[in-house]
């Protein structure tokens, strides 16, 4: 099973749940914080591999 992904809204970072951190601002407390800049505020990543991906260079079937 994959493991959860989180996306940091201060600096974008996309990371796994096992390189987030604890947050040393309430370390009693389990908020996890990112890896890069250190910041509480993330969410999780709604990126899903089954749904296809659009690329943007294909034209669209609707133009063909």
């Amino acid at each position: 099973m994959a493991q959860a992904r989180f996306v940091c809204l201060i600096c974008r970072h996309v990371f796994p749940e096992s390189r987030a951190r604890l947050s040393p601002v309430e370390p009693e407390e389990d908020h996890l914080a990112c890896p890069r800049c250190g910041s509480s505020q993330i969410e999780p990543y709604p990126f899903d591999p089954d749904v296809p991906v659009h690329n943007p260079l294909e034209p669209d079937e609707e133009e063909a």
